[in-house]
């Protein structure tokens, strides 16, 4: 690119740039039309979409950009949980509600299979932790006792010293 251009030239060339992008978008727009067109001749069925939302990252298939997995809105959908209110809950469109639905649907094998083995993992290890914080209790709870003792006694005196 050329330096030290006039403001004049400056805007000759973006408004240039900015019409050559136009006609590309307009040939790119023909393009995919025509490219669909074809597929519709061919297709046996409806159409599938091209999804953008479900990415699969390394906690599992979740929504592209955030942390919200599949299996979350599975499980709201299992409890039956209106659609309107998942959407609503996970503040997700409508078209990202519609892609999570539609790799559900046409993946559901795959997909179930994952959110079964979701689900007996998250149960390993809420039993893990309820065992772990089990020990803790039985080993913290006389420390525990001994201070809420403490704690009536000050209580106690507080009261009998301000009744006066």
């Amino acid at each position: 690119m050329e330096q030290n251009l006039s403001s004049e030239q400056l805007q000759e060339q973006i408004t240039k740039l900015e019409e050559e992008a136009r006609k590309i978008n307009i040939q790119l727009a023909a393009l995919r039309s025509q490219q669909f067109v074809e597929a519709l001749s061919k297709a046996d069925g409806p159409l599938p979409r091209e999804n953008r939302t479900v990415t699969r990252a390394k906690n599992g298939l979740t929504v592209n950009g955030s942390r919200l997995t599949l299996y979350h809105i599975m499980d709201e959908m299992k409890e039956n949980n209106p659609l309107k209110n998942v959407r609503d809950i996970y503040e997700l469109t409508d078209e990202e509600m519609l892609d999570v639905l539609d790799y559900i649907h046409l993946n559901k094998n795959e997909v179930e299979k994952e959110y079964q083995e979701i689900l007996k993992s998250s149960e390993q290890d809420r039993k893990y932790w309820e065992e772990k914080n089990q020990e803790r209790m039985e080993k913290n709870y006389p420390q525990r006792e001994a201070v809420l003792a403490k704690l009536r006694e000050w209580q106690e005196q507080y009261r009998a010293e301000h009744k006066a």
